[in-house]
């Protein structure tokens, strides 16, 4: 099977930098590039236009701060990945992580998604829940969960 177009959606933990070492190996091998996801999840209480203050002290839109510093953290990743030899597109929304990673694997046409785990167990599992394990059960493409060596 030949990996093309990997998605790595990226929640800036030590789990995901692990998932996406792992996916720059096979992109590696595979001739392939990689989609780098970020889905801000907002809380239901609050709207994505809300005013909040940035680091400047202005008022701006919660969605648009939430955007930028996303999109900072993911485009280094890309750009330290394109070093490695691996072309990355950075992709910022706002949205259900799951929906999301539905969304990006169509329009981008994603062969393999590559993604860490918290693994978390117990009560920590049934609060929090598992993106990786909806993603899992719901994917119409191979998932490949990684789980941090920490």
């Amino acid at each position: 099977m030949s990996w093309k177009t990997i998605l790595v959606p990226h929640d800036f933990s030590s789990s995901a930098n692990h998932a996406a070492a792992i996916a720059r190996d096979e992109a590696k091998v595979h001739g392939g590039a990689l989609v780098l996801l970020h889905a801000i999840e907002l809380p239901y209480q609050l709207d994505a236009d809300a005013l909040v203050t940035d680091e400047d002290g202005a008022l701006r839109p919660l969605r648009e701060i939430a955007m930028r510093k996303a999109d900072v953290h993911l485009s280094d990743l890309a750009e330290r990945l394109g070093k490695d030899g691996v072309k990355a597109t950075a992709v910022v929304c706002i949205g259900s992580p799951v929906d999301e990673i539905e969304r990006v694997v169509a329009e981008h046409k994603v062969d393999l998604i590559v993604m860490g785990t918290h693994g978390r167990t117990g009560i920590r599992h049934l609060v929090a829940g598992s993106v990786t394990e909806r993603v899992i059960r719901t994917s119409k493409v191979p998932v490949l969960a990684i789980r941090s060596p920490e």
